[in-house]
Protein backbone atom coordinates (compact mmCIF):
# COMPACT_ATOMS: atom_id res chain seq x y z
CA UNK A 1 0.00 0.00 0.00
CA UNK A 2 1.24 3.37 -0.96
CA UNK A 3 0.44 6.46 0.77
CA UNK A 4 0.03 9.45 -0.31
CA UNK A 5 1.47 12.36 2.66
CA UNK A 6 0.41 15.49 2.36
CA UNK A 7 1.63 17.89 4.95
CA UNK A 8 -0.43 21.06 3.85
CA UNK A 9 -3.90 20.87 4.88
CA UNK A 10 -6.56 23.28 3.96
CA UNK A 11 -10.05 22.90 4.81
CA UNK A 12 -12.95 24.78 4.00
CA UNK A 13 -16.18 24.43 5.72
CA UNK A 14 -20.34 25.62 5.11
CA UNK A 15 -20.15 29.09 4.37
CA UNK A 16 -16.82 30.10 5.82
CA UNK A 17 -15.41 32.37 3.18
CA UNK A 18 -11.69 32.09 4.77
CA UNK A 19 -10.12 28.86 4.15
CA UNK A 20 -8.12 27.25 7.36
CA UNK A 21 -4.59 26.45 6.79
CA UNK A 22 -2.76 24.28 9.17
CA UNK A 23 0.08 25.58 11.51
CA UNK A 24 2.91 23.25 10.59
CA UNK A 25 6.40 24.28 11.69
CA UNK A 26 9.03 23.13 9.81
CA UNK A 27 10.01 21.95 6.32
CA UNK A 28 6.52 21.21 5.13
CA UNK A 29 7.69 19.10 2.39
CA UNK A 30 10.47 16.78 1.08
CA UNK A 31 10.10 14.80 4.18
CA UNK A 32 11.59 11.21 3.47
CA UNK A 33 8.70 8.62 3.39
CA UNK A 34 9.33 4.92 4.05
CA UNK A 35 6.40 2.00 4.34
CA UNK A 36 6.70 -1.29 4.53
CA UNK A 37 8.18 -3.84 7.08
CA UNK A 38 10.95 -6.80 7.65
CA UNK A 39 9.76 -9.75 6.63
CA UNK A 40 11.92 -12.33 8.29
CA UNK A 41 9.77 -15.50 7.15
CA UNK A 42 9.77 -14.08 3.22
CA UNK A 43 10.04 -11.39 0.96
CA UNK A 44 10.97 -7.32 2.47
CA UNK A 45 9.49 -5.41 -0.06
CA UNK A 46 9.94 -1.26 0.86
CA UNK A 47 8.34 1.76 -0.52
CA UNK A 48 10.64 4.96 -0.45
CA UNK A 49 9.26 8.77 -1.30
CA UNK A 50 9.04 12.57 -0.34
CA UNK A 51 5.66 14.02 1.10
CA UNK A 52 4.78 16.88 -1.02
CA UNK A 53 2.41 19.15 -0.27
CA UNK A 54 -1.55 19.43 -0.79
CA UNK A 55 -1.67 21.57 -3.18
CA UNK A 56 0.47 19.59 -5.70
CA UNK A 57 0.48 15.69 -3.98
CA UNK A 58 2.24 13.77 -6.33
CA UNK A 59 4.60 10.39 -5.63
CA UNK A 60 8.03 11.22 -5.58
CA UNK A 61 9.93 8.51 -5.36
CA UNK A 62 12.99 8.29 -3.52
CA UNK A 63 15.85 6.45 -6.35
CA UNK A 64 19.67 5.65 -5.81
CA UNK A 65 19.28 4.33 -1.55
CA UNK A 66 20.90 1.67 -0.35
CA UNK A 67 19.08 -0.31 2.53
CA UNK A 68 20.47 -2.71 4.60
CA UNK A 69 18.27 -5.54 7.40
CA UNK A 70 20.20 -5.11 9.97
CA UNK A 71 20.02 -7.66 13.20
CA UNK A 72 21.41 -7.08 16.96
CA UNK A 73 24.02 -9.98 16.48
CA UNK A 74 26.11 -8.05 13.44
CA UNK A 75 24.39 -9.68 10.67
CA UNK A 76 22.96 -7.46 7.98
CA UNK A 77 21.34 -8.63 4.71
CA UNK A 78 21.36 -5.68 1.68
CA UNK A 79 17.98 -4.77 -0.39
CA UNK A 80 18.36 -4.66 -4.27
CA UNK A 81 16.46 -1.50 -5.69
CA UNK A 82 13.69 -2.88 -8.37
CA UNK A 83 13.16 0.86 -9.76
CA UNK A 84 10.10 3.80 -8.38
CA UNK A 85 11.15 3.67 -4.91
CA UNK A 86 10.88 0.28 -4.77
CA UNK A 87 13.74 -1.94 -2.57
CA UNK A 88 13.14 -5.56 -1.53
CA UNK A 89 14.97 -9.19 -0.99
CA UNK A 90 13.18 -12.53 -1.29
CA UNK A 91 13.61 -15.90 0.74
CA UNK A 92 14.04 -14.33 4.31
CA UNK A 93 14.84 -17.07 6.83
CA UNK A 94 15.97 -15.33 9.68
CA UNK A 95 16.31 -16.22 13.36
CA UNK A 96 12.83 -14.66 14.88
CA UNK A 97 14.41 -14.67 18.13
CA UNK A 98 16.78 -12.06 17.14
CA UNK A 99 15.71 -8.08 16.83
CA UNK A 100 16.33 -6.28 13.36
CA UNK A 101 16.01 -3.00 12.32
CA UNK A 102 16.35 -1.31 8.47
CA UNK A 103 19.64 1.17 7.76
CA UNK A 104 18.99 3.60 4.76
CA UNK A 105 21.46 5.68 3.10
CA UNK A 106 20.33 8.20 0.54
CA UNK A 107 21.69 11.69 -0.09
CA UNK A 108 25.00 11.63 1.89
CA UNK A 109 22.01 11.24 4.96
CA UNK A 110 21.98 7.78 7.27
CA UNK A 111 18.83 6.80 8.47
CA UNK A 112 18.21 3.74 11.23
CA UNK A 113 15.17 2.72 12.31
CA UNK A 114 14.93 1.22 16.05
CA UNK A 115 15.56 -2.54 16.80
CA UNK A 116 12.37 -4.45 16.72
CA UNK A 117 10.97 -7.91 17.99
CA UNK A 118 10.03 -10.49 15.64
CA UNK A 119 5.88 -10.23 15.70
CA UNK A 120 5.17 -13.86 15.29
CA UNK A 121 2.02 -13.79 12.94
CA UNK A 122 -0.65 -17.28 13.22
CA UNK A 123 -2.50 -18.96 10.65
CA UNK A 124 -5.62 -17.27 9.15
CA UNK A 125 -7.92 -19.60 10.31
CA UNK A 126 -10.81 -18.70 7.52
CA UNK A 127 -11.22 -16.75 4.19
CA UNK A 128 -14.87 -16.35 3.57
CA UNK A 129 -17.68 -14.40 1.79
CA UNK A 130 -20.98 -13.67 1.84
CA UNK A 131 -23.23 -12.03 -1.67
CA UNK A 132 -26.58 -10.77 -1.67
CA UNK A 133 -28.26 -8.59 -5.03
CA UNK A 134 -25.70 -5.63 -4.72
CA UNK A 135 -22.59 -7.19 -4.15
CA UNK A 136 -20.05 -9.81 -2.19
CA UNK A 137 -18.75 -9.07 1.12
CA UNK A 138 -15.13 -10.66 2.32
CA UNK A 139 -14.15 -11.55 5.62
CA UNK A 140 -11.03 -12.64 7.39
CA UNK A 141 -10.44 -14.61 10.95
CA UNK A 142 -7.81 -15.71 12.86
CA UNK A 143 -6.87 -16.55 16.75
CA UNK A 144 -3.65 -16.87 18.45
CA UNK A 145 -3.86 -18.49 21.95
CA UNK A 146 -0.27 -17.67 22.94
CA UNK A 147 -1.21 -14.31 23.74
CA UNK A 148 -3.37 -11.40 24.51
CA UNK A 149 -4.44 -8.92 23.13
CA UNK A 150 -3.75 -9.58 19.04
CA UNK A 151 -2.45 -6.34 16.56
CA UNK A 152 -3.19 -7.31 13.36
CA UNK A 153 -3.13 -6.02 9.45
CA UNK A 154 -4.60 -7.59 6.38
CA UNK A 155 -3.91 -6.96 2.91
CA UNK A 156 -4.99 -8.51 0.06
CA UNK A 157 -4.26 -8.94 -3.57
CA UNK A 158 -7.02 -9.41 -6.36
CA UNK A 159 -7.22 -11.32 -9.16
CA UNK A 160 -9.70 -12.07 -11.74
CA UNK A 161 -11.25 -13.16 -15.21
CA UNK A 162 -12.87 -11.28 -17.18
CA UNK A 163 -14.21 -11.69 -20.57
CA UNK A 164 -14.64 -8.40 -23.44
CA UNK A 165 -17.43 -7.67 -25.25
CA UNK A 166 -16.78 -9.84 -28.39
CA UNK A 167 -14.70 -12.77 -29.50
CA UNK A 168 -12.52 -12.31 -32.24
CA UNK A 169 -11.56 -14.56 -34.75
CA UNK A 170 -10.20 -12.70 -37.33
CA UNK A 171 -7.25 -10.07 -37.50
CA UNK A 172 -7.08 -7.57 -40.60
CA UNK A 173 -3.42 -8.15 -42.24
CA UNK A 174 -1.60 -7.13 -45.44
CA UNK A 175 -5.12 -5.81 -47.00
CA UNK A 176 -7.14 -9.18 -45.87
CA UNK A 177 -9.08 -10.92 -43.29
CA UNK A 178 -7.43 -13.79 -41.89
CA UNK A 179 -8.26 -16.24 -39.24
CA UNK A 180 -6.71 -15.17 -35.83
CA UNK A 181 -4.16 -17.61 -34.39
CA UNK A 182 -5.30 -19.27 -30.50
CA UNK A 183 -2.33 -17.43 -28.92
CA UNK A 184 -3.35 -14.36 -29.85
CA UNK A 185 -6.92 -14.86 -28.99
CA UNK A 186 -7.78 -11.26 -27.08
CA UNK A 187 -10.99 -12.42 -25.23
CA UNK A 188 -10.15 -13.32 -22.05
CA UNK A 189 -7.71 -11.42 -19.54
CA UNK A 190 -6.87 -11.67 -16.09
CA UNK A 191 -6.46 -8.53 -13.93
CA UNK A 192 -4.31 -8.10 -10.47
CA UNK A 193 -4.99 -5.35 -8.21
CA UNK A 194 -2.95 -4.75 -4.48
CA UNK A 195 -5.65 -3.07 -1.97
CA UNK A 196 -4.66 0.33 -1.04
CA UNK A 197 -6.90 0.95 2.25
CA UNK A 198 -5.40 0.62 5.89
CA UNK A 199 -7.20 -3.10 7.39
CA UNK A 200 -6.53 -3.41 11.12
CA UNK A 201 -8.16 -4.95 14.13
CA UNK A 202 -7.07 -5.47 17.60
CA UNK A 203 -8.43 -7.50 20.38
CA UNK A 204 -7.61 -5.10 23.69
CA UNK A 205 -11.31 -4.93 24.93
CA UNK A 206 -11.90 -9.11 23.93
CA UNK A 207 -10.96 -12.01 26.66
CA UNK A 208 -9.38 -14.21 24.22
CA UNK A 209 -7.10 -13.74 21.00
CA UNK A 210 -9.57 -14.10 18.43
CA UNK A 211 -11.06 -11.44 15.48
CA UNK A 212 -13.42 -13.58 13.87
CA UNK A 213 -15.81 -12.31 10.63
CA UNK A 214 -13.65 -8.91 10.03
CA UNK A 215 -14.97 -7.06 6.84
CA UNK A 216 -12.04 -7.15 4.86
CA UNK A 217 -13.59 -5.73 1.41
CA UNK A 218 -16.63 -4.89 -0.31
CA UNK A 219 -16.70 -5.73 -4.24
CA UNK A 220 -20.48 -4.28 -5.61
CA UNK A 221 -22.03 -5.20 -9.15
CA UNK A 222 -22.47 -2.13 -10.59
CA UNK A 223 -19.23 -0.26 -10.90
CA UNK A 224 -16.70 -3.45 -11.59
CA UNK A 225 -16.27 -6.58 -13.69
CA UNK A 226 -14.68 -8.59 -10.69
CA UNK A 227 -16.99 -10.96 -10.66
CA UNK A 228 -18.48 -11.81 -14.28
CA UNK A 229 -16.33 -14.92 -14.57
CA UNK A 230 -14.12 -15.80 -11.76
CA UNK A 231 -12.22 -13.79 -8.83
CA UNK A 232 -9.30 -14.97 -6.79
CA UNK A 233 -8.43 -13.02 -3.66
CA UNK A 234 -5.04 -13.53 -1.81
CA UNK A 235 -5.17 -12.41 1.96
CA UNK A 236 -1.67 -11.71 3.65
CA UNK A 237 -1.70 -11.19 7.14
CA UNK A 238 1.11 -9.57 9.70
CA UNK A 239 0.88 -9.62 13.77
CA UNK A 240 2.13 -6.22 14.93
CA UNK A 241 3.78 -4.35 17.98
CA UNK A 242 1.51 -2.39 20.29
CA UNK A 243 2.92 1.08 19.33
CA UNK A 244 3.41 -0.12 15.78
CA UNK A 245 -0.11 -0.54 15.53
CA UNK A 246 -0.78 2.53 17.15
CA UNK A 247 1.37 4.30 14.64
CA UNK A 248 -0.94 2.39 11.01
CA UNK A 249 -3.62 3.43 12.98
CA UNK A 250 -2.75 7.15 13.22
CA UNK A 251 -2.08 6.73 9.50
CA UNK A 252 -5.55 5.38 8.89
CA UNK A 253 -6.79 8.59 10.61
CA UNK A 254 -5.08 11.07 9.12
CA UNK A 255 -5.41 9.33 5.17
CA UNK A 256 -8.74 7.60 5.31
CA UNK A 257 -10.97 9.26 7.66
CA UNK A 258 -10.40 13.36 6.81
CA UNK A 259 -12.83 15.53 5.30
CA UNK A 260 -14.69 18.09 7.62
CA UNK A 261 -13.77 20.00 10.96
CA UNK A 262 -16.04 17.37 12.60
CA UNK A 263 -13.63 14.62 11.67
CA UNK A 264 -9.78 13.81 13.43
CA UNK A 265 -7.47 16.48 12.50
CA UNK A 266 -4.12 15.17 11.28
CA UNK A 267 -1.31 14.04 13.71
CA UNK A 268 2.26 14.44 13.16
CA UNK A 269 3.30 10.58 11.90
CA UNK A 270 6.67 10.75 12.97
CA UNK A 271 7.51 6.90 13.59
CA UNK A 272 10.39 4.77 14.31
CA UNK A 273 13.04 5.96 11.77
CA UNK A 274 15.56 8.62 12.32
CA UNK A 275 18.25 10.54 10.11
CA UNK A 276 20.90 9.84 12.60
CA UNK A 277 23.16 12.66 10.26
CA UNK A 278 20.61 15.14 11.05
CA UNK A 279 18.38 14.23 13.92
CA UNK A 280 15.88 17.40 13.53
CA UNK A 281 14.81 16.00 10.27
CA UNK A 282 11.63 14.82 10.51
CA UNK A 283 11.14 11.24 8.99
CA UNK A 284 7.71 9.40 7.67
CA UNK A 285 7.65 5.68 8.60
CA UNK A 286 7.37 3.14 10.82
CA UNK A 287 9.65 -0.39 9.81
CA UNK A 288 8.19 -3.48 12.09
CA UNK A 289 9.34 -6.98 12.18
CA UNK A 290 6.97 -9.47 11.44
CA UNK A 291 5.99 -13.22 10.23
CA UNK A 292 3.89 -13.08 7.28
CA UNK A 293 0.65 -15.66 6.59
CA UNK A 294 -1.59 -15.67 4.18
CA UNK A 295 -4.79 -17.44 2.40
CA UNK A 296 -6.00 -17.66 -1.25
CA UNK A 297 -9.79 -17.86 -1.84
CA UNK A 298 -11.59 -18.45 -5.13
CA UNK A 299 -15.64 -17.33 -6.14
CA UNK A 300 -16.87 -18.22 -8.74
CA UNK A 301 -19.91 -16.54 -10.71
CA UNK A 302 -21.87 -19.76 -11.14
CA UNK A 303 -21.28 -19.59 -7.24
CA UNK A 304 -23.01 -15.94 -6.84
CA UNK A 305 -26.97 -15.17 -6.53
CA UNK A 306 -28.68 -14.20 -9.72
CA UNK A 307 -27.97 -10.84 -10.41
CA UNK A 308 -26.82 -7.78 -13.02
CA UNK A 309 -23.34 -7.69 -12.84
CA UNK A 310 -21.37 -5.17 -14.65
CA UNK A 311 -19.06 -5.65 -17.26
CA UNK A 312 -17.83 -2.33 -18.57
CA UNK A 313 -19.13 -3.33 -22.03
CA UNK A 314 -22.29 -2.64 -21.72
CA UNK A 315 -22.14 -0.06 -24.78
CA UNK A 316 -20.48 -1.93 -27.04
CA UNK A 317 -22.01 -2.19 -30.79
CA UNK A 318 -21.06 -4.27 -33.71
CA UNK A 319 -20.59 -2.58 -36.80
CA UNK A 320 -21.03 -4.64 -39.99
CA UNK A 321 -19.49 -4.19 -43.26
CA UNK A 322 -18.84 -5.41 -47.11
CA UNK A 323 -15.92 -7.86 -47.66
CA UNK A 324 -14.67 -6.12 -50.80
CA UNK A 325 -11.20 -4.98 -50.38
CA UNK A 326 -12.48 -1.34 -50.42
CA UNK A 327 -15.03 -2.00 -47.74
CA UNK A 328 -12.49 -3.49 -45.75
CA UNK A 329 -10.00 -1.09 -46.50
CA UNK A 330 -12.29 1.76 -44.61
CA UNK A 331 -13.74 -0.14 -41.75
CA UNK A 332 -9.79 -1.89 -40.92
CA UNK A 333 -7.05 0.65 -42.11
CA UNK A 334 -6.86 3.20 -39.44
CA UNK A 335 -7.24 0.74 -36.42
CA UNK A 336 -10.04 2.51 -35.16
CA UNK A 337 -12.10 -1.25 -35.27
CA UNK A 338 -11.43 -5.07 -34.93
CA UNK A 339 -13.00 -7.06 -37.21
CA UNK A 340 -14.87 -9.88 -35.03
CA UNK A 341 -17.03 -12.95 -36.99
CA UNK A 342 -17.59 -13.26 -40.74
CA UNK A 343 -21.00 -12.92 -41.61
CA UNK A 344 -23.10 -15.99 -43.64
CA UNK A 345 -25.98 -16.12 -46.06
CA UNK A 346 -26.77 -19.40 -47.41
CA UNK A 347 -23.66 -20.85 -45.82
CA UNK A 348 -21.58 -18.07 -47.96
CA UNK A 349 -19.74 -15.32 -46.63
CA UNK A 350 -21.31 -11.95 -47.28
CA UNK A 351 -19.71 -9.56 -44.86
CA UNK A 352 -17.67 -9.08 -41.25
CA UNK A 353 -18.55 -7.76 -38.20
CA UNK A 354 -16.56 -5.31 -36.31
CA UNK A 355 -16.30 -2.87 -33.26
CA UNK A 356 -13.89 -0.99 -31.29
CA UNK A 357 -10.54 -2.16 -29.62
CA UNK A 358 -11.95 -1.13 -26.27
CA UNK A 359 -15.23 -3.72 -26.75
CA UNK A 360 -13.15 -6.63 -28.53
CA UNK A 361 -9.52 -6.55 -26.61
CA UNK A 362 -10.21 -7.45 -23.22
CA UNK A 363 -6.37 -5.59 -22.43
CA UNK A 364 -7.76 -2.37 -22.80
CA UNK A 365 -9.35 -2.77 -19.07
CA UNK A 366 -5.85 -3.23 -17.61
CA UNK A 367 -5.79 -7.17 -17.97
CA UNK A 368 -3.34 -9.84 -19.55
CA UNK A 369 -3.53 -12.54 -21.52
CA UNK A 370 -1.13 -14.88 -19.39
CA UNK A 371 -3.28 -16.49 -17.09
CA UNK A 372 -2.22 -16.52 -13.84
CA UNK A 373 0.53 -19.99 -12.26
CA UNK A 374 -2.15 -20.41 -9.55
CA UNK A 375 -5.23 -20.14 -11.64
CA UNK A 376 -7.78 -22.89 -10.95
Amino acid sequence: MKVKYCVLLIIVFGACTKPYVANIKGQSVGFLVVEGYINVSGTTTIHMSRSTGLDSPQYIPELGAQLVIESNNGGSIPLTEAGNGVYSVDGLNLDPTSQYRLQILTAGKEYLSDLSTVNITPPIDSVNWTANSSGVNIFVSTHNDLVQPGYYQWSFNETWEYNSGYSSDLEYQNSELIARPLQDLIYTCWRTDSSTNIAISNTEKLSSNVVYQYPLTQIPFDNTNKMTVKYSILVKQTSLSKDWYEWVQKIQRNTEQLGSIFDAQPSETGGNIHCTTDPTEMVIGFIGTTTETEQRIFIRRSQLPFARIYTGYESCTLNTSGLDPASLASEFSTGFYIPVQLVYANGIAVGVTSSSPDCVDCRVQGGTLTKPDFWQ
